[in-house]
């Protein structure tokens, strides 16, 4: 099984640097919590998740867009939703050109606090042994266009438009292609159907990145 612990559910997301998913109260090695929308709710953590990239889309639910990457392990097929500028969800981006979308990927994230209290998300990827790379970097954008940052009444914004833009109508020509046959990324309207990744939205979880701030 692809979750890092050999037990998952269908819908996972990514809590405090984890993979996280909802299981059944009582079940072994599970936490309960009240989420931030004063929700109880039991969920197992996972360090790592191991399967193959067979769809990718963007959905648009009464929280904002966000990705919806759907990985197959076996005969299961598991939907990792993160937001639409989530840094976990860009790093997964950028480094899907450099995949061998025919084989399994082994995730791994990760957040830690600078120590000037910034919060930065990363994600490693690996195939066949070898972390794979980011296609897009501050010293070879390779296109990628730079965060802008802008004056949002009367304050400064890093703004990543133009970026998600580039992202998107990459998925598009170059990945969707090689996944047999998947559906363009599109927005479309969905049910939100994983409460946490709302929670996450709620609590900031599209925190920008230092790596894409261009100095």
């Amino acid at each position: 099984m692809g979750l890092g612990n050999n037990e998952g559910g269908k819908f996972i997301s990514i809590v405090g640097g984890r993979f996280c998913i909802r299981v059944p109260e009582g079940t072994a090695g599970a936490e309960t919590r009240t989420n931030k929308l004063g929700k109880l709710v039991t969920e197992k953590y996972y360090d790592n998740f191991t399967a193959k990239l067979v769809g990718l889309k963007v959905t648009d639910g009464n929280y904002g867009k966000q990705w919806e990457f759907s990985f197959q392990d076996g005969g299961e097929v598991y939907k990792l939703q993160l937001g639409y500028t989530n840094s976990f969800a860009k790093n997964i981006l950028k480094m899907l050109p450099n995949a061998d979308l025919s084989k399994e990927m082994k995730i791994s994230p990760q957040t830690k606090v600078e120590a000037d209290g910034t919060k930065k998300s990363s994600v490693f990827i690996n195939q066949d042994g070898k972390a794979l790379k980011h296609a897009y970097t501050k010293d070879a954008p390779n296109g990628l266009p730079p965060m802008e940052q802008l004056t949002v009444k009367g304050v400064q914004v890093w703004d990543d438009t133009k970026q998600m833009i580039f992202l998107e109508q990459m998925v598009n020509d170059t990945i969707i292609p090689k996944l047999g046959g998947v559906a363009p990324v599109a927005s479309e309207p969905v049910k939100d159907s994983l409460d946490q990744a709302v929670e996450e939205l709620q609590a900031g979880a599209e925190d920008i990145n230092p790596e894409d701030i261009p100095f």
